[in-house]
């Protein structure tokens, strides 16, 4: 973070590290039992005009997920693709920026508080409070109210 700051003071814009998830760089380390990723890495330049709209990605998903571990809840995939259908236009923009971010960081996706998929729905006469918020499944129809993991 320091660097990228350092680059946008410097008036020269800013380029982002990003560790390469092609198969050509996946390796099978046998102490571990799993495959990892090599030492190949990609770069997104802001100031170059083809990765320009990649790196605008890379940082709105970086914003976003700062402020879901800031306030300690978790996402779904569909639910970050939502915050920014404008930027993102489709959902496999933000979801393959999404690994690369979990990649440039060294950890899951699910260490991010981003899931696939709800893991349910809460129907029928119950009422309950949610981080201080009111929740009456009674009102919400054949809907229901969505159980984060």
């Amino acid at each position: 973070a320091i660097n990228i700051t350092i680059q946008i003071l410097t008036k020269r814009g800013f380029k982002l590290d990003v560790p390469s998830r092609a198969s050509s760089n996946q390796i099978y380390d046998a102490t571990k039992d799993r495959i990892v990723l090599g030492d190949k890495r990609g770069s997104r330049t802001f100031l170059n005009v083809k990765e320009s709209r990649k790196a605008a990605i890379t940082t709105r998903v970086l914003q976003l997920l700062h402020t879901v571990l800031l306030k300690k809840i978790h996402i779904t995939k569909r639910d970050l693709f939502y915050t920014d259908v404008k930027l993102f236009v489709d959902q496999s923009d933000s979801d393959g920026v999404l690994d690369d971010v979990a990649t440039m960081i060294g950890c899951t996706r699910s260490n991010l508080h981003v899931v696939a998929s709800d893991k349910g729905l809460v129907v029928g006469r119950i009422q309950f409070r949610e981080d201080g918020d009111y929740i009456d499944c009674t009102k919400m129809g054949v809907g229901g109210k969505a159980i984060p993991p």
